[in-house]
């Protein structure tokens, strides 16, 4: 009678914690789906857009000249021709893939911890600001943090003892992983250097087979950077472009570190505490040492893929180049966030989960209300439709500076020429027609004046609008009539 009862309350208990589930993926949903074209397209974005339109040929030849691989881009041109090409549809796979993020976070926690603690992984996941942000953002950033997870559960479920078709999953996953952002190099170098140790010492203990969870588990994480090569050379040959050419990101000092903090998890605070919470992994309890040992390397698994992308970009942001930047340990924040949930269920395994919830929702609501409601992008949608509203047919628009041309092109749609301009020299090369626009992109002031002082004399400005974009000029365009002589 008392196991029939233990029993009904264990399904209930079950019952409970799928409600539960569903309620923070419904709300999770909500968040990422609400509103996608709030803001508009920037530079970025329309990268992706520009790069994803044209044919396959052309897609792998576009992306190998940047600086990432082009799994993102992929997945715009397999869904563009079935749901278009709008700010919404190209935002959807993101949204979709932060989504998902929230299950696998769960599933995860579920593998190697317990489903309390995966809820609990979830549930801050849900609600994190940065997660949204850039779930919300057609680039790769939220789907590299999914591919990421589900590698990880593959990895997880090789590793304690599960066979086909896990070892084959976890290699196409690992290989999706590498395939969608070139940090995932940094997470798959920490558990290859750990999976490495294991197999030095299965080979040392005259246990390494194929029978051995570990051994299948170091071999599906060898077939996926096997499948990742053929992207390995080019991505080896921008990291030389990087190194010797110099990056965008700034130098990763105290006050860089405290503002990428507070980006990542809404305060400094709030990282600082996660982060302590994640720590707490490393204090011994008797609880823990009732855990299989397969149960024990998954952990440490987490641990180096989470960890290690933080301390390599660190470590080459000071030897080499700055390349260190929060959006780009985006796979690593719902890892870490699980680390410290498992920590804050170690430290009060009744009151610990409860006030960690409670904390970060204290310490999210005002950095969440922004990111809903306020937080925009440089504002290329409001640019685009001033210029075709106000513009003659036989008007000339040049952009300066001409790298951000496809987000121009993106709201233009063809409805207009654009000049893209290096230099402003360029601009005193050309004949010029009677009116003339001038659009400065994230240009200085002294930019600014040196490209007007190439207007010829009988020019004067006849128009000016501004709206947001990063730069002493933010979005600034400018229009110019040539005066009639006599």
């Amino acid at each position: 009678m008392k196991s029939e009862i233990n029993g009904q309350s264990g399904r209930e208990h079950f019952g409970l914690q799928k409600m539960a589930l569903a309620g923070i993926i419904a709300v999770g949903s909500a968040l990422r789906l609400w509103d996608l074209d709030r803001t508009s397209f920037w530079y970025d974005e329309a990268v992706s857009w520009s790069q994803s339109k044209g044919s396959l040929a052309e897609l792998i030849a576009l992306v190998a000249a940047d600086n990432y691989p082009p799994l993102h881009n992929l997945l715009l041109w397999l869904t563009m021709p079935i749901i278009g090409d709008s700010e919404t549809a190209l935002r959807l796979p993101s949204a979709i893939a932060g989504i998902l993020s929230i299950w696998l976070v769960y599933e995860l926690g579920r593998l190697v911890f317990t489903r309390n603690t995966g809820l609990l992984a979830a549930a801050i996941l849900a609600i994190s600001p940065f997660n949204i942000w850039y779930s919300t953002e057609a680039r790769m950033y939220a789907l590299f943090a999914m591919a990421g997870l589900a590698f990880l559960i593959a990895l997880v479920r090789t590793l304690q003892g599960d066979r086909l078709p896990w070892p084959i999953l976890a290699a196409v996953f690992g290989a999706l992983f590498l395939y969608s952002h070139i940090y995932a190099a940094f997470s798959i170098a920490g558990i290859g250097m750990l999976m490495l140790l294991w197999q030095v010492r299965s080979v040392r203990a005259q246990s390494l087979s194929w029978q051995d969870a570990t051994t299948r588990t170091f071999a599906a994480f060898c077939a996926a950077c096997v499948l990742f090569l053929p992207w390995l050379a080019i991505l080896a040959m921008r990291a030389k472009d990087v190194v010797n050419n110099g990056f965008w990101i700034a130098y990763p000092d105290w006050p860089f570190l405290k503002i990428m903090m507070r980006d990542m998890a809404g305060s400094e605070t709030l990282f600082l505490a996660l982060a302590a919470a994640a720590l707490l992994l490393l204090i011994p309890t008797r609880k823990q040492s009732t855990k299989t040992y397969a149960d024990r390397r998954a952990a440490a698994l987490l641990a180096a893929f989470a960890i290690a992308p933080f301390v390599i970009a660190y470590g080459l942001s000071i030897a080499l180049r700055p390349i260190l930047f929060d959006r780009y340990l985006i796979a690593a924040w719902p890892v870490l966030i699980l680390l410290a949930s498992v920590g804050a269920c170690r430290l009060l395994p009744k009151l610990g989960p409860i006030t960690l919830l409670a904390a970060v929702v204290l310490l999210t609501i005002q950095p969440l209300r922004f990111t809903l409601l306020q937080k925009i992008r440089p504002e290329w949608r409001e640019i685009s439709s001033i210029y075709l509203t106000e513009r003659k047919n036989i008007d000339a628009l040049y952009l300066y500076k001409g790298f951000s041309a496809p987000a121009l092109d993106y709201y233009l749609r063809d409805k207009a020429a654009l000049q893209p301009l290096a230099k402003p020299e360029d601009l005193s090369a050309n004949n010029l027609p009677p009116e003339v626009w001038l659009l400065f992109a994230h240009a200085s002031l002294s930019e600014m004046s040196e490209l007007q002082e190439q207007m010829p004399s009988q020019f004067r400005e006849t128009g000016r609008w501004r709206s947001f974009g990063w730069g002493e000029s933010g979005l600034t365009l400018l229009r110019f009539g040539a005066e009639s002589g006599d």
